[in-house]
């Protein structure tokens, strides 16, 4: 039996219109997946590594699904920077002795995206304002926000984290008043009389309520992504694949680009916190991220090796450092002095970056 060309149209456009007032049902179908039980998603939450106790709420859950279903293509994007980002900010992390699971705050913040703006005038992957970034050692002018920067960002967040846990004493409450400010936590508190977050919770404005929530679906979209169906929207492999330099002369962009055969678009997603491109000239060094397979070129071009000290004893040679490297451990590694390191490097102070030769 033939179906009419007209009774045909009219079945696709009501499927069509019923899939489009279930757009869960109809994200679920794209991946071809069931979506998980309340149990087992309760019972997963549960596993979740974090610095606080995750409750299983309505809100929580439902969070979750947005990540999972209703924005799953935003989720895969966020997944795909996160290889990115997560070394970078777990090393900062580290270096702090603060919980790793702290990562995940980001995705909360910018969706990970280091040039994210804010209505209220935040930036950044970690959502400064100018006066806190200043607070916290970043430059913000015209030329130069390192609100911006993925290392100077994490460093800076790292030292707010760490000043807040030691105000509040509870990561609950560290991350409302990462979002809120202390002042209105302390207000929420003597409302609730009591230093509990969960019961602080509901004294805190209503999106500060929601930032917990958010917070641990953003680990559970991490950890579970693949149990969903969802497919990580990886970096080209010049974004993925980097190292990076301090250097303390004026230099532009589209130079490098220019000599070493890139393009513009690239450094600026790897450099975001150069406003007009210009990295101005300063004694403390600012640091570039160049793609892997162009760093011994630009190394070779831009940066000044300082001489090693005469002696027989010591010889010239490249590292490229790690997560949880610091200039003590480099020392003892290479048998020297964190000074002599400094000295060799033309470091002016003792912070490193991953990645960093």
């Amino acid at each position: 039996m033939k179906f009419p060309c007209t009774c045909l149209a009219a079945i696709l456009f009501v499927a069509a219109n019923w899939l489009y007032a279930n757009p869960s049902l109809k994200n679920d179908l794209y991946r071809g997946l069931p979506y998980p039980s309340d149990d087992v998603v309760t019972e997963r939450i549960a596993r979740l590594d974090l610095p606080f106790r995750a409750e299983t709420s309505a809100t929580v859950k439902s969070t979750i699904r947005r990540f999972m279903v209703e924005g799953y293509r935003d989720s895969e994007d966020i997944l795909g920077r996160s290889n990115l980002y997560f070394p970078i900010f777990e090393h900062y992390l580290r270096l702090h002795g603060l919980p790793e699971s702290l990562k995940y705050l980001p995705i909360v913040e910018s969706s990970l995206k280091a040039n994210a703006q804010s209505p209220v005038g935040a930036a950044g992957l970690w959502q400064f304002v100018p006066a806190t970034a200043r607070l916290y050692g970043l430059t913000v002018n015209a030329q130069v926000d390192e609100r911006l920067d993925p290392h100077k960002a994490s460093e800076a967040a790292a030292r707010m984290l760490s000043s807040l846990f030691e105000q509040f004493g509870d990561w609950g409450l560290v991350l409302a008043a990462y979002n809120c400010g202390p002042g209105r936590v302390r207000q929420a508190m003597r409302a609730a009389n009591s230093s509990n977050y969960w019961k602080v919770r509901e004294f805190l404005p209503a999106e500060s309520q929601r930032y917990i929530p958010r917070f641990i679906a953003a680990a559970y979209l991490v950890q579970y992504y693949d149990a969903y169906g969802l497919v990580p929207d990886n970096l080209d492999r010049d974004l993925m694949n980097t190292r990076t330099f301090r250097i303390s002369k004026s230099l532009h962009l589209n130079t490098i680009a220019r000599q070493l055969g890139l393009s513009y678009r690239t450094l600026q997603f790897l450099n975001p916190s150069f406003i007009q491109g210009l990295v101005p000239a300063t004694t403390k060094g600012h640091l570039i991220t160049i793609p892997d397979r162009v760093a011994t070129d630009f190394a070779a071009q831009f940066v000044a090796n300082a001489a090693l000290p005469a002696t027989t004893q010591r010889q010239q040679s490249q590292y490229i450092t790690v997560p949880g490297d610091n200039l003590e451990t480099l020392a003892t590694l290479f048998q020297c002095t964190p000074e002599d390191l400094m000295a060799w490097n033309g470091l002016t102070h003792r912070q490193l970056a991953v990645n960093q030769t």
